[in-house]
């Protein structure tokens, strides 16, 4: 590929732009001084919706900057030369004294998103900042962002939540307009930002809204089909309130792509061959690198499984080392083959405990191994996709839950006992490669991890051998809850899979009972986490709104609260919340 080619393909996520400092001379590629200055003139001829129509968003900080996200409207960008758009940042809401100025373009082959990464000497360390876009005399929305702190401070605190699975047809995103209230530096996203399935009530079941995407199909497979998806849900007045307060750090998981999708493959049926789909995989990572805010460049030379690469550290000073991983793209296929029963309630196979099994590849596993062992900061913050401590329900509970299996023959396993995995697309489907990777940990201290993925708020503990209990804790795992996406109750009562799912409380029970690293399993609820990061200790806030099927503002719920002390992989339950977990869910 030329370098011409090159920087035009590179060019499909982020938009050339020319940035300056407000004092300095301004570049000559901006354009005149005359041209330049009517490009920042704000005349309020059009609203900003018209123009602007998912809003606003900001992502992957540094000590002096960010990426800064916008969408124009396609009539809007028409009407102005060249597509030019503006934007500033400055320290005020007023923009009375901008700091920086840019120019960059809107242009059709990237659906007219707008993504530049800013860095520039006026913007300092750890400090807050507001930013806007103007096209054709309108401004847009008004965006907040908070730079990291200086490489080697020290700061006394910070606070973050996260979230994740926020399916748009499955019910109001009240979760977030709560998290979008909260008092926090930034969020981060673990993944399921957008649902490829759209109108199939066996998928999720509610379809409180609706989705028609431009295939007609009800999935994504074409690039227009990804891109209409990212439009419709960033058009939702409360995720677009979230992007505009608070920068988002975001990764992906597997339905920005297909349902337990894995490299280039989904699992749309029970032949791997046929779910070869790298024009599929490739559409739905070029429709993510143009709207997400996550700072990595799309190159499609690297095919369906090298155009992007997303794993990344990002340093709050020396409080902590935020490390995201791509548990999806270099993935091995499921152990025990495709197919319901075969990746869910599974008592798994040989394959399984194959060592040659990976869910992060060669490379991104060393690469991870030496992020967390080599860090320096006091806390090393996993942002892991899917769960990683063990989740299974062993032989005993299994029949006190479901008594008719006595009258099944059930096989036993290597110990003598019969369980069942609860899901192989988690590490419980890489055992051996989890095993080596926290045997790695066990001389890190400090090590949390924050998953999304299951639809469960839960927390435990992270062991190399998750069924010796004996076993000292190499770190904690902590779990958010769904936005939107169908928790265990929920599916329950839709009857997906054709099992008879338990009572909430009955299932929490087995599990826990089935795995001594749990501390606490919810999946009766909707909301986020909000993680208070101090020197001396964690402390983890698990919330949920009372419902997500009407878009009236519910009242807010803390479940649990928990406490991890500096040196000491420990959690302290310090509040219990509610009990009210059925209630919550709806």
């Amino acid at each position: 590929m030329s370098e011409v080619s090159r920087r035009r393909f590179l060019g499909l996520s982020f938009a050339a732009a020319v940035t300056w400092s407000v004092g300095e001379a301004v570049p000559a590629s901006a354009g005149s001084p005359a041209e330049v200055a009517r490009l920042f003139e704000v005349r309020g001829t059009r609203l900003a919706p018209e123009v602007f129509p998912q809003s606003v968003a900001s992502g992957d900080p540094s000590p002096d900057g960010v990426v800064l996200w916008t969408r124009v409207a396609p009539d809007a960008a028409g009407a102005v030369p060249g597509g030019r758009v503006a934007y500033e940042i400055a320290a005020d809401e007023g923009f009375q004294v901008p700091l920086v100025r840019g120019v960059t373009t809107a242009e059709a082959e990237r659906d007219h998103t707008v993504k530049v990464r800013v860095t520039a000497q006026a913007l300092r360390p750890w400090q807050t900042y507001y930013y806007r876009f103007v096209v054709g005399g309108t401004a847009s929305r008004t965006g907040r962002f908070r730079t990291l702190p200086a490489p080697g401070a020290s700061p006394a605190g910070l606070r973050f939540g996260y979230v994740s699975c926020q399916d748009y047809t499955n019910g109001y995103y009240t979760a977030l307009r709560h998290l979008a209230r909260e008092d926090v530096d930034f969020i981060v996203h673990l993944g399921d930002y957008i649902y490829e399935t759209t109108a199939d009530s066996s998928f999720q079941g509610a379809q409180v809204r609706e989705i028609t995407l431009p295939s007609g199909r009800t999935r994504a497979e074409t690039l227009d089909d990804y891109r209409a998806l990212y439009k419709i849900y960033r058009s939702d007045p409360d995720l677009q309130r979230l992007h505009e307060r608070f920068t988002m750090i975001q990764t992906w998981d597997d339905h920005e792509f297909a349902n337990d999708g894995y490299g280039a493959y989904d699992t749309d049926s029970d032949d791997e061959a046929a779910n070869y789909a790298p024009d599929r995989k490739l559409a739905s990572v070029r429709a993510w690198s143009e709207y997400a805010t996550a700072g990595a460049r799309f190159d499609p030379s690297g095919g369906p499984t090298g155009a992007l690469t997303i794993y990344r550290t990002l340093r709050f000073g020396g409080l902590m080392d935020l490390v995201l991983t791509d548990e999806r793209t270099y993935r091995s296929r499921p152990p025990c083959g495709l197919g319901m029963l075969r990746l869910y309630a599974t008592p798994g196979c040989p394959e399984r405990l194959n060592p040659d099994r990976t869910m992060l590849g060669a490379e991104q596993r060393d690469w991870f191994t030496e992020q967390i062992t080599s860090s320096t900061a006091t806390w090393k913050v996993w942002a892991n996709e899917v769960m990683c401590m063990q989740l299974k329900l062993l032989d005993v509970y299994l029949r006190r839950l479901f008594p008719s299996l006595p009258t099944l023959p059930l096989p036993t396993q290597p110990d003598g006992r019969f369980s069942v995995f609860l899901t192989l697309d988690q590490w419980d489907g890489f055992p051996v490669e989890r095993a080596r990777l926290l045997t790695a940990f066990r001389n890190v201290d400090n090590l949390v991890t924050i998953t999304g993925d299951l639809h469960t708020f839960g927390a435990g503990y992270l062991r190399p051998d998750f069924d010796d209990p004996s076993q000292a804790p190499v770190g904690v795992g902590l779990l958010g809850g769904s936005v939107t996406s169908s928790n265990f109750v929920e599916m329950a009562t839709l009857g997906q899979g054709g099992l008879l799912v338990p009572p909430e409380t009955d299932l929490t029970w087995a599990l826990r009972g089935s795995n001594p690293h749990l501390e606490y399993f919810n999946s009766a609820a909707h909301g986020y986490v909000v993680m208070d990061v101090t020197p001396s200790g964690i402390t983890a806030t698990m919330k949920a709104v009372r419902s997500i099927r009407t878009d009236e503002t519910p009242e807010l719920l803390t479940l649990r609260t928990f406490r991890v002390e500096e040196g000491r992989p420990r959690l302290t339950t310090l509040d219990r919340g509610t009990r009210e977990l059925g209630n919550a869910a709806r």
